[in-house]
Protein backbone atom coordinates (compact mmCIF):
# COMPACT_ATOMS: atom_id res chain seq x y z
CA UNK A 1 0.00 0.00 0.00
CA UNK A 2 2.60 2.10 0.83
CA UNK A 3 4.27 1.40 -2.41
CA UNK A 4 1.15 2.97 -4.23
CA UNK A 5 1.34 5.90 -2.14
CA UNK A 6 4.67 6.50 -3.37
CA UNK A 7 3.76 6.01 -7.06
CA UNK A 8 0.78 8.32 -6.15
CA UNK A 9 1.79 10.49 -4.36
CA UNK A 10 5.37 11.24 -4.95
CA UNK A 11 6.08 14.65 -6.16
CA UNK A 12 3.47 16.00 -2.83
CA UNK A 13 5.85 13.56 -0.68
CA UNK A 14 8.77 15.11 -2.51
CA UNK A 15 7.62 18.75 -2.33
CA UNK A 16 7.08 18.27 1.61
CA UNK A 17 11.11 17.16 2.39
CA UNK A 18 12.48 19.66 0.07
CA UNK A 19 10.61 22.19 1.18
CA UNK A 20 10.73 21.58 5.02
CA UNK A 21 14.62 20.33 4.98
CA UNK A 22 15.85 22.03 1.82
CA UNK A 23 16.95 18.70 0.40
CA UNK A 24 17.13 18.31 -3.15
CA UNK A 25 15.14 16.49 -5.23
CA UNK A 26 17.25 13.39 -5.38
CA UNK A 27 17.56 13.47 -1.87
CA UNK A 28 14.10 13.39 -0.89
CA UNK A 29 13.46 10.25 -3.10
CA UNK A 30 16.12 8.42 -2.13
CA UNK A 31 14.51 8.89 1.27
CA UNK A 32 11.02 8.18 -0.15
CA UNK A 33 12.72 4.77 -1.16
CA UNK A 34 14.37 3.58 1.81
CA UNK A 35 11.80 4.59 4.28
CA UNK A 36 8.01 3.90 2.72
CA UNK A 37 9.29 -0.12 2.73
CA UNK A 38 10.68 -0.25 5.94
CA UNK A 39 8.14 1.13 7.29
CA UNK A 40 5.48 -0.85 5.57
CA UNK A 41 7.94 -4.04 6.66
CA UNK A 42 7.28 -2.77 10.44
CA UNK A 43 3.68 -2.76 9.95
CA UNK A 44 3.92 -6.30 8.22
CA UNK A 45 5.80 -7.84 10.90
CA UNK A 46 3.58 -6.41 13.54
CA UNK A 47 6.17 -4.29 15.23
CA UNK A 48 4.12 -1.02 15.18
CA UNK A 49 0.93 -0.05 16.63
CA UNK A 50 -1.70 0.72 13.83
CA UNK A 51 -3.55 2.83 16.25
CA UNK A 52 -0.53 5.18 17.19
CA UNK A 53 0.62 5.45 13.82
CA UNK A 54 -2.85 6.50 12.67
CA UNK A 55 -3.08 9.22 15.90
CA UNK A 56 0.36 10.83 14.52
CA UNK A 57 2.83 8.88 17.45
CA UNK A 58 5.77 8.82 15.01
CA UNK A 59 7.56 7.61 18.16
CA UNK A 60 6.93 3.86 17.24
CA UNK A 61 8.13 4.17 13.45
CA UNK A 62 11.48 6.66 14.49
CA UNK A 63 12.43 3.86 17.42
CA UNK A 64 12.42 0.94 15.21
CA UNK A 65 14.06 2.33 12.09
CA UNK A 66 18.30 3.18 11.15
CA UNK A 67 17.78 6.56 11.48
CA UNK A 68 21.29 7.19 11.03
CA UNK A 69 21.14 5.49 7.46
CA UNK A 70 18.11 7.63 6.47
CA UNK A 71 19.53 10.59 7.86
CA UNK A 72 22.42 9.79 6.02
CA UNK A 73 20.31 10.33 2.73
CA UNK A 74 18.81 13.82 3.87
CA UNK A 75 23.05 15.16 4.49
CA UNK A 76 22.46 14.64 8.19
CA UNK A 77 22.61 12.22 10.80
CA UNK A 78 19.83 10.76 13.44
CA UNK A 79 17.68 14.10 13.58
CA UNK A 80 17.38 14.86 10.08
CA UNK A 81 15.73 11.31 9.56
CA UNK A 82 13.20 12.29 12.81
CA UNK A 83 12.74 16.09 10.84
CA UNK A 84 11.95 13.47 7.36
CA UNK A 85 9.91 11.15 9.02
CA UNK A 86 7.91 14.15 10.43
CA UNK A 87 8.01 15.96 7.43
CA UNK A 88 5.98 13.50 5.48
CA UNK A 89 3.73 11.94 7.58
CA UNK A 90 1.24 15.06 7.34
CA UNK A 91 0.79 14.03 3.60
CA UNK A 92 1.00 10.49 4.31
CA UNK A 93 -2.10 10.74 7.33
CA UNK A 94 -4.14 13.38 5.04
CA UNK A 95 -3.97 11.13 1.70
CA UNK A 96 -4.84 8.08 4.55
CA UNK A 97 -8.08 10.02 5.58
CA UNK A 98 -9.20 10.58 2.26
CA UNK A 99 -9.94 6.38 2.39
CA UNK A 100 -12.96 4.43 3.08
CA UNK A 101 -11.54 2.52 5.52
CA UNK A 102 -7.47 3.54 6.52
CA UNK A 103 -7.55 0.91 9.02
CA UNK A 104 -8.14 -1.73 6.87
CA UNK A 105 -6.14 -0.76 3.55
CA UNK A 106 -2.94 -0.98 6.86
CA UNK A 107 -4.25 -3.77 7.96
CA UNK A 108 -3.85 -5.73 4.48
CA UNK A 109 -0.37 -5.52 5.16
CA UNK A 110 -0.44 -7.62 8.31
CA UNK A 111 -1.86 -10.80 6.41
CA UNK A 112 -4.67 -13.23 7.69
CA UNK A 113 -3.65 -12.75 11.51
CA UNK A 114 -4.63 -9.48 11.65
CA UNK A 115 -8.07 -9.17 12.83
CA UNK A 116 -7.26 -9.17 16.56
CA UNK A 117 -4.75 -6.25 16.14
CA UNK A 118 -7.20 -4.31 13.37
CA UNK A 119 -9.93 -4.62 16.10
CA UNK A 120 -7.82 -2.94 18.44
CA UNK A 121 -6.61 -0.56 16.78
CA UNK A 122 -10.33 0.46 15.58
CA UNK A 123 -11.56 0.45 19.24
CA UNK A 124 -8.24 3.22 20.00
CA UNK A 125 -9.51 5.08 16.99
CA UNK A 126 -12.99 5.76 18.50
CA UNK A 127 -14.42 5.03 15.16
CA UNK A 128 -13.06 8.09 14.10
CA UNK A 129 -11.49 7.00 10.74
CA UNK A 130 -13.98 4.15 9.90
Amino acid sequence: MLDQLLNEHKDTLVNALTSKLGVNKDQAGGFLIKVLPMIEQLLGDGKLDMSALLKGDLGAIKNSLDLDMLGGLLGGGKERAEQGIDAIADPISNELDKLDDPIGMLGGLLGDDSGDLMSKAKKGLGGLLG
